[in-house]
């Protein structure tokens, strides 16, 4: 579909999609598709994230996971990179851990009001004005001028050459829970 010129696109569990993997809230059963067909069900105007909870007795015990993507860009994704979901834990935190245990691959950070546009070798930064908290940004590894990269993502600048963003991963690590995930959240 790409090669003949359709958009494809994503957001969340979609920005994932395109890559070699990401930080995933899969694992999340407010997130699993029975759950969310009972929310689309009551309500239509929800967010498909969970919510960070406002109190100890609202936290939610499940841990993010790495999930494979289709791998049509390199890199270990992370959409919703600003925001705390319904386990308390800070995605940008547990990123970070999950970016220890998966070495080998390089990092997209996505916030929750920004979107990344590639357009064959070139990319565009796109957020929406006027929503909560600072800017949305994305953020990836940058490589030094010593040839080393940067760990911490960094955030990038709002358009430019993709090659300078997304590297080729060295080793791409399997999360085992991805099985446990997929037979707790049956398509059907």
């Amino acid at each position: 579909a790409a090669e003949k010129g359709a958009v494809m696109a994503g957001g969340s569990a979609g920005l994932i999609a395109w890559f070699d993997g990401g930080h995933s809230d899969s694992m999340d059963p407010d997130t699993y598709r029975r759950a969310m067909v009972k929310e689309v069900e009551a309500t239509s105007n929800t967010d498909e994230a969970s919510s960070a909870p406002t109190g100890t007795d609202e936290v939610k015990k499940w841990q993010y996971i790495r999930v494979a993507g289709l791998g049509f860009l390199p890199g270990l994704a992370c959409p919703h990179y600003d925001r705390t979901q319904s386990n308390g834990s800070p995605r940008k935190a547990d990123y970070a851990a999950m970016r220890a245990r998966h070495s080998g691959e390089g990092a997209i950070c996505v916030d929750h009001w920004a979107a990344l546009i590639v357009d064959g070798g070139k990319y565009e930064v796109l957020s929406v004005s006027g929503k909560e908290g600072p800017k949305p940004w994305v953020y990836a590894d940058i490589a030094t001028e010593e040839g080393s990269s940067i760990r911490e993502p960094t955030p990038i600048a709002p358009s430019g050459d993709l090659a300078s963003i997304l590297k080729t991963p060295a080793s791409i690590n399997v999360d085992a829970r991805e099985a446990q995930c997929v037979a707790e959240n049956p398509i059907v």
